[in-house]
């Protein structure tokens, strides 16, 4: 039990570690739109931007709250924890274990799409969503809206050599 609480530990700090780095992508896009001349437009970027960090931040502070509770909880009952027997783990008729915390982080479809318009991650066969064509026809949506036609034209490339292939 304390092993798994202490992966839970660790997973939610993973977790905000990884929204930092897209804050700080939202921040740097922020700071592109800025410079931009003032309109609706703009301030429609600025406003879904700071609506993008807003939730960030939000999820951040619940998974801090979330780990100061499971610290507490250790060092409160750190003694009690320590003799309990370790957790049975029971296979399911499948061979899996399911009683075991699993410490990857799930990346959100949102997340990967926000990787990938901020070039931060290539759109290619090694894309999770390479193979999603509402994924791709998102993303030459998004790319249409801020006019990035070269982007556009490549995604359209890579996604009609998939479709043929």
């Amino acid at each position: 039990m304390l092993t798994n609480l202490k992966e839970a530990i660790e997973a939610l700090k993973q977790r905000i570690r990884f929204n930092l780095t897209l804050a700080q992508e939202v921040e740097e896009e922020i700071k592109e739109i800025l410079k931009e001349p003032v309109s609706t437009q703009r301030s429609k970027k600025l406003n879904e931007r700071f609506i993008k960090n807003k939730k960030l931040m939000s999820e951040n502070e619940d998974s801090l709250n979330l780990q100061r509770s499971i610290i507490n909880y250790l060092e409160k009952h750190h003694d009690e924890l320590s003799q309990f027997p370790e957790i049975i783990e029971y296979k399911s008729n499948k061979g899996k274990n399911t009683s075991e915390v699993s410490t990857k982080i799930e990346i959100k479809r949102e997340d990967y799409f926000e990787l990938t318009i901020n070039k931060s991650i290539e759109f290619d066969n090694l894309h999770p969503y390479f193979k999603d064509e509402s994924f791709a026809n998102d993303l030459i949506s998004y790319f249409i809206e801020i006019e990035d036609y070269e982007m556009c034209a490549r995604l359209s490339k890579i996604t009609k050599n998939e479709t043929v292939k």
